[in-house]
């Protein structure tokens, strides 16, 4: 048997874990935590021990089983009644990371946190583990430590002329939103939404800065990348064939003749959505309303992307009547009470409209739950992709099949 000290020590001891446990999975699922996916300032041994020791309390009571690997990832084995604990744990993990990439990319697609189901995804799981120790046998370098530069003016200017050439066709992801019937539970689709991975971009183009580091600079580099996933996405298999897509972009851009040409060249009948944030939102409140206008005219919609429970208190989104309202779970939502106006989430889902509210990020089947009782519909995240009975689709041009772990 491998010492405690010898590579792959964990990883070994999380697949022969699996492999004893698939005998009698019922009610286990397993958590990968991606923290060696973090940029390197947030990388830290420190951080890496912070949120290690969160979950630590959940050992005590037998309710999981924590392996720490050899490249700073942490998964862990739980039962059903950890669950919900181990979601609001993760909810705070996010909070602490807010703007890395990997967290800002979990939309589509979760890549910082995976969950198996022993039942159904032993198979899968135990795969998925057995790659992760061939990794840490083999000693593969880790990413290094030293904090990375934040963006500057000299270097956007560098960063934007690799992107005009850069193929983004590898890094466009898209994600499917479905509704949900409340009493068959059946569901069906009801866009892709397709946005950039801003942390594969970012090892592709600039792996020895941090995009995110000047939140005004990212933003003029970002509307770079919408000409570029305009160009890409009007092309790719995902985007034939479907009622409707979205596209994560900015009021700017709408306005371009880039964004005109898209629009000429999708199918016919094709609808398109457009998600904006709630900070350029409010930074562009002209703007935005004369993009829903002009989008409306044309047949298509606007969504407001992004609503934390704060976002929900501060911003009057039924006032702002978007044609959707993307609200993200969060456990606490479904304790959520507005001081100012005595409301609860509930009510304010009410008041924007629940047939326009999608909520993302449902990782549980609490959120899918919170969200029928609330009367939405429409939904997104993780825990939905089991209900997506859509045919699997071919991947863009250039683009690597989706990693499961």
């Amino acid at each position: 048997m491998q010492q405690s000290g010898a590579k792959g020590y964990q990883e070994t001891l999380l697949v022969d874990t699996l492999d004893r446990m698939r005998r009698n999975p019922e009610g286990r699922k397993v958590v990968h935590l991606r923290l060696s996916q973090l940029m390197p300032p947030n990388r830290t041994s420190v951080r890496i021990k912070i949120v290690t020791r969160m979950f630590r309390t959940l050992e005590s009571g037998r309710r999981a089983q924590i392996f720490s690997l050899s490249n700073d990832d942490l998964v862990m084995i739980i039962n059903g009644g950890a669950q919900r604990d181990v979601n609001n744990i993760l909810h705070r993990i996010r909070k602490l990371y807010e703007g890395d990439p990997i967290t800002v990319e979990d939309e589509g697609g979760d890549k910082f946190v995976s969950w198996y189901d022993l039942q159904l995804d032993a198979a899968m799981a135990i795969h998925a583990a057995q790659l992760l120790r061939q990794e840490a046998q083999q000693g593969l370098p880790r990413a290094a430590q030293a904090s990375l530069p934040a963006l500057t003016p000299q270097m956007l200017d560098d960063v934007q002329k690799k992107l005009a050439f850069v193929n983004i066709a590898p890094f466009i992801r898209d994600q499917v939103a479905l509704r949900v019937n409340a009493l068959s539970k059946e569901a069906s689709i009801e866009f892709y939404e397709f946005f950039l991975s801003v942390g594969d971009l970012q090892r592709a183009t600039a792996p020895n800065l941090n995009l995110l580091g000047d939140r005004w600079l990212f933003q003029d580099l970002s509307r770079t990348m919408d000409l570029r996933m305009l160009e890409t996405v009007v092309r790719a298999p995902q985007a034939r064939g479907t009622p409707c897509i979205s596209l994560n972009l900015n009021l700017e851009t709408i306005l371009t003749q880039t964004f005109g040409t898209f629009l000429e060249r999708i199918e016919k009948g094709q609808k398109v959505i457009v998600e904006i944030t709630p900070v350029d939102l409010l930074t562009n409140i002209n703007m935005y309303l004369d993009v829903r206008n002009v989008l409306a005219a044309m047949g298509h919609a606007i969504l407001i992307d992004g609503l934390s429970t704060t976002a929900l208190q501060m911003l009057d989104v039924a006032g702002l009547k978007p044609d959707y309202a993307k609200l993200v779970w969060a456990p606490e939502l479904a304790e959520m009470m507005d001081p100012t106006g005595n409301r609860t989430a509930t009510h304010m889902v009410q008041e924007i409209g629940a047939d326009k509210v999608i909520l993302s990020r449902c990782d549980s089947p609490k959120a899918l739950q919170w969200g029928l009782k609330s009367g939405i519909s429409l939904f997104q995240g993780h825990f939905l992709d089991s209900l997506n009975k859509a045919r699997k689709r071919p991947p863009m041009p250039g683009q690597a099949p989706a990693r499961t772990m």
